[in-house]
């Protein structure tokens, strides 16, 4: 895969799988247009992921470490397995079950988050693909990609094939043993006691590490949501006390323009009383001159 298609594909397989078509199809027309031929063929083979192979995908990018922590449990099961390490393999399995419980939860508030709705069958999905790649390297491997197009499918029971034990011999099934004699324990055997139970203190402290480690990832991203939320309030708040602040200063405005108006509406009214009384005196001054005229022509 060429820089440039390993780039766009990581870019389109981020997305939600209702919007993979229109945004490969988009990136297929600009190749063209650049002239990119080729780049264009292998985008336009690019497959749109199902919603439980996009939520894998999406799991994989946001907790990648965790995941690769919960591959690596392979190799130890199997190793406890071959061992008939029943302790070993009990703290394993605790072990496995928390890492798995953690990521599962994850998954759930991805979709959440995606506003996508994780139906069971979704979840079953995502459950078989995380079984199968603990179960089969190449089914990590894919994991690990991120371009998951469709959930992997796992036929086995729970996350690793159990080993069935050896068949025994005819001979040694029906032999009859005698009794091992009881014997004192020796300080070797003892050594090898306390250093498994050291093992097997260490492995159960690192799954409470792991399943504790996951739930304050839990709780930073739940406090990392408050705090946006708070942040959203305040700034919400902030902008109200401005408007608030905004509104007080136009109505001081308003004020002082009625007060001013109010001046003027009191002098106009002045002006209008002195021009009544002018003119009821020239009125009265042009009644007086009209009868002295009168008087004059007679």
């Amino acid at each position: 895969m060429s820089p440039e298609l390993d780039k766009i594909a990581d870019e389109l397989y981020a997305l939600k799988p209702d919007g993979f078509a229109a945004a490969r199809d988009e990136q297929v027309r600009e190749a063209r247009a650049g002239g990119h031929k080729e780049l264009a063929r292998e985008l336009a083979a690019l497959r749109r992921p199902t919603q439980s192979a996009w939520l894998v995908n999406r799991l994989w990018r946001d907790q990648h470490e965790v995941m690769e922590q919960l591959f690596e449990l392979s190799d130890e099961l199997s190793r406890a397995q071959a061992r008939a390490s029943g302790d070993q393999l009990r703290m394993l399995t605790t072990q496995r079950r928390a890492i798995e419980s953690a990521l599962m939860g994850r998954a759930r508030e991805l979709a959440q988050e995606a506003a996508m709705n994780l139906s069971p069958e979704m979840e079953r999905e995502v459950q078989e693909t995380l079984s199968a790649a603990l179960a089969q390297p190449a089914a990590a491997d894919e994991v690990r990609g991120g371009r998951l197009v469709k959930p992997i499918e796992y036929a086995g029971f729970g996350m690793l094939p159990t080993m069935a034990p050896a068949p025994r011999r005819q001979d040694e099934a029906t032999q009859v043993r005698a009794p091992t004699p009881l014997r004192e324990p020796q300080v070797d055997d003892r050594k090898e006691r306390e250093a498994r139970r050291a093992r097997e203190r260490v492995d159960a402290a690192r799954a409470a590490a792991l399943q504790a480690g996951a739930a304050v990832e839990a709780a930073k991203r739940a406090l990392d949501e408050q705090v946006k939320e708070a942040d959203a309030v305040q700034q919400r708040l902030d902008d109200l006390r401005r408007e608030i602040e905004g509104l007080r200063k136009k109505e001081a405005d308003l004020e002082q323009e009625v007060t001013r108006h109010d001046a003027a509406i009191g002098k106009a009214t002045r002006q209008v009383d002195q021009a009544h009384k002018e003119h009821a005196i020239a009125v009265n001054d042009l009644e007086e001159a009209e009868q002295e005229l009168k008087e004059l022509k007679a």
